[in-house]
């Protein structure tokens, strides 16, 4: 057998016989001229070859084996004392460890990100092991990873990186969904994708009874009690839901996915409250302004039941005025630190969804802390003197007895404004006391003028606001089923009362502030993303629209310009320029950061205190007790500060960090369990009128799907494209920077372009499995056809 024949895998198997049959054959070739040494050579040199040949795929099996066991587990976390000095010792200008609020990607829930510095990307973290235990809205510490294992990202290299610390769990870890069938397992899958599948312990199902036949129809919530390994956490069912696609199932839903208590309050809780019919004491009135003769009055939405602000009037002899803002003073009738306070203080807010109410209050608390016109209520009031020309020439804090003279609405207050010296029929507002509807209508316009000037200012000042369109759904109170829909608008009434809340919440502020400036409850807004907002800045600029984003008021005004612009245009125009100021609006909110509450002793710099977008360096929350807990607290303080004594020796740094942490939970929450629920009942209108075509106006574009704003109910909607391969020949190009897709429809034979601002029809219609919204594109000239 010749040297050359012989296979590779032979000779690992069998090198020593080779070895010596080869050496035995070259001793016989001695006189040929090949030493015994170079024989001894070249088999050492095969056997080293062979030798090395195997480490190597053991090299290689040992490193599969090492990532797929990495794979199977998560990294080490870090301890929070050694993160603090890792935090505290690191390169400000070289930083290994960013610490921010975990946001998962919603649609593609692989990816998370972590806001780095103002000019930079987002910190991307890739995958349920990276980012390793934890859930969207944690408060993490994350490790960026080398430049080499950095992504393209738009032509840059993102930075990417490992969450190696939950500093704080603000997501419940609980879950709505229901279970499948994986093989030999049974998986619970949550409706959120960005919580991972959850494995349910064998003791839960069987105490629940889950069985097969109920899989697909049940929803279920579950409690996730670990997380060992990145494929699927591990839990238990804590309740059955109910039924898929019952309204009333997928509405609460929606509360438990939030974790937002709506039980009743027990009677050992409420037991010793006066009833919705208590009658005020001389105790109570002991050391209160009595103000129930004065012009005072309440304006709210229509069907307002809870009435915690009110507003009063009148030209002082030095023909300026005094305002007052007169707040339901909640806080009389409950304790601090009591049970009730204490349980009040879990829920913080209440909570609006389509169908319902639910009060962070006792029902009969509510009832006797509104400000019901022709009855005598107790409140915490804000009195300034201004000037004609809106100037503030001083202002006082008191506890006061009032008694609202009408409760007035934003349509009635609109109507004053529209028309101050109309004719009113008898039956148009209920008055008590000795007013009539002149005295109102005065006193309304007089406030609005002072509104007008005080908006003027705020803006010239460098304030910001950036309207986004609200959906609104109304149901039947009787069926409790949807029956109409619109986008909620902001007229000169609601501005009015704005005007003044936030007058009173800044003056709250910097009274808390300066006699307390170590335990003040703020409410703070940070600086928006600077990257974002350039990113923001150069796509718009691209289609003709220039935004200054050097500071909020810059902002403001290039934002205002564009709005401004749509009274001098037609009809048709005015149209299409108001649906682009949705998209510019939406992209810029997109950069903003969320405001939060902040124990003031928590800061570094004081700077920290501002809020960006009212560009004011202290602001709070007073003027809405009976629905925020914060405002309760803000209360107490603001009682001490006026009376110069200390709070409970119960207070603290400490405590009034965590109820801030709290409130803005239960606050983010709460806004997003209402908006959730408005699309629910929308969803659930379309399914039962049938699918509507409607315009919407293009927000981004990929290659694979666009995201539009749906131009009468300010919805937003992921609207797939690769769905169409059958109907037309599709395009995607990035060519200037600007993404467009052009698509080539068969039937009618024309072309499409798409990209930002582009409108477009649309069918709207119902998922045939979930209460989700989908989107289907009609092509130009047949958009009218269902």
């Amino acid at each position: 057998m010749s040297n050359e024949s012989i296979s590779s895998n032979f000779v690992t198997q069998n090198q020593f016989t080779f070895a010596e049959k080869f050496a035995h054959k070259i001793s016989k070739n001695k006189n040929k001229g090949i030493s015994q040494s170079s024989v001894r050579k070249t088999t050492d040199k095969q056997s080293v070859h062979l030798d090395s040949e195997e480490r190597k795929e053991k090299e290689i099996k040992s490193q599969k084996s090492k990532s797929s066991k990495q794979k199977e587990t998560f990294p080490r976390h870090i301890s929070e004392k050694e993160i603090d000095k890792l935090l505290k010792n690191q390169n400000t200008n070289d930083a290994q460890y960013v610490e921010g609020y975990l946001r998962i990607n919603p649609w593609c829930h692989k990816y998370a990100y972590l806001s780095l510095s103002d000019d930079q990307y987002d910190l991307l973290i890739v995958g349920l092991r990276d980012r390793n235990r934890a859930f969207d809205g944690d408060f993490v510490v994350a490790c960026i990873n080398q430049p080499e294992k950095w992504q393209v990202h738009q032509g840059q290299k993102q930075k990417t990186g490992v969450v190696v610390c939950i500093r704080e769990k603000i997501h419940p870890r609980k879950t709505v969904g229901c279970f499948k069938q994986r093989g030999a397992f049974t998986f619970f899958y949550p409706r959120d994708h960005r919580v991972p599948l959850v494995k349910i312990n064998r003791e839960s199902l069987q105490q629940f009874a889950v069985c097969p036949s109920s899989y697909e129809d049940t929803l279920y919530l579950v409690v996730i009690t670990d997380w060992i390994k990145p494929k699927f956490a591990v839990g238990k069912i804590e309740k059955i839901v109910g039924n898929i696609g019952d309204i009333r199932t997928e509405s609460n839903a929606i509360l438990l996915e939030y974790d937002l208590d709506v039980t009743p309050y027990s009677p050992d809780i409420i037991k010793g409250l006066p009833s919705s019919d208590y009658i005020l004491t001389e105790n109570d009135l002991r050391d209160r302004e009595d103000w129930r003769q004065e012009c005072i009055f309440t304006i709210d939405p229509d069907a307002a039941v809870d009435l915690d602000d009110s507003v009063s009037c009148k030209i002082l002899e030095n023909e300026n005025y005094e305002i007052g803002v007169h707040i339901s003073d909640v806080t009389h009738y409950m304790e601090f630190l009591s049970p009730l306070d204490i349980q009040v203080s879990k829920r913080a807010t209440t909570i609006y969804m389509t169908d319902n109410v639910y009060h962070m209050l006792p029902k009969q608390l509510c009832q006797i802390c509104s400000l019901s016109p022709g009855q005598d209520k107790l409140a915490f009031s804000v009195i300034w003197e201004i000037t004609r020309n809106a100037e503030i020439v001083k202002y006082r804090f008191a506890k006061t007895i009032i008694r609202s003279c009408c409760q007035m609405s934003y349509y009635h207050a609109q109507k004053f404004i529209e028309n101050p010296k109309n004719n009113w029929p008898d039956d148009f507002l209920s008055i008590n006391g000795n007013f009539n509807f002149n005295d109102l209508s005065i006193k309304v316009n007089i406030l609005h003028n002072l509104a007008i000037q005080m908006r003027k200012k705020r803006f010239q000042n460098g304030a910001l606001q950036i309207d986004q369109p609200k959906l609104y759904v109304k149901i039947d109170r009787i069926t409790g089923l949807p029956i109409s829909y619109n986008i909620e608008e902001q007229k000169d009434s609601n501005r009015l009362i704005e005007e003044f809340m936030l007058l009173a919440n800044m003056t709250v502020a910097t009274q808390l502030y300066t006699m307390i400036p170590e335990t003040a409850l703020l409410r703070n807004h940070r600086e928006p993303s600077k990257h974002i907002l350039t990113v923001t800045k150069d796509t718009l600029q691209r289609f003709g629209i220039h935004l200054d984003i050097k500071s909020s008021a810059s902002l403001h005004a290039s934002i205002r310009r564009y709005e401004q612009g749509l009274e001098n245009e037609n009809n048709e125009t005015k149209i299409t320029m108001k649906y682009r100021m949705m998209v510019i609006n939406s992209l810029c909110s997109k950069a903003m950061t969320r405001a939060t509450y902040i124990c003031s002793s928590t800061v570094t710099a004081e700077e920290e205190l501002r809020h960006y977008a009212l560009n004011v360096p202290l602001y709070t929350h007073f003027t809405s007790p009976i629905r925020r807990y914060s405002d309760c607290v803000v209360h107490r303080l603001l009682y001490s500060t006026m009376k110069n004594v200390e709070m409970p020796k119960e207070w603290s740094k400490k405590l009034c960090k965590s109820i801030a942490a709290n409130c803005n939970i239960k606050k983010y929450s709460a806004k997003m369990a209402q908006e959730r629920s408005s699309e629910l009942y929308f969803t659930y209108l379309i399914d039962l009128k049938g699918p509507i075509v409607t315009m919407g106006i293009v927000l981004n574009v990929n290659e694979n799907f666009i995201n539009v704003i749906l131009c009468q109910l300010g919805i937003k909607l992921r609207v797939s494209i690769t769905q169409l391969e059958k109907l037309a020949v599709i395009e995607y190009s990035s060519e200037y920077s600007v993404p467009t897709i052009s698509i080539f429809w068969k039937k009618p034979a024309v072309t499409q372009v798409i990209n930002v601002f582009s409108l477009l029809y649309l069918r709207i219609e119902k998922h045939p499995e979930s209460f989700q919204l989908i989107g289907n594109l009609l092509p130009p000239n047949q958009e009218i056809e269902l």
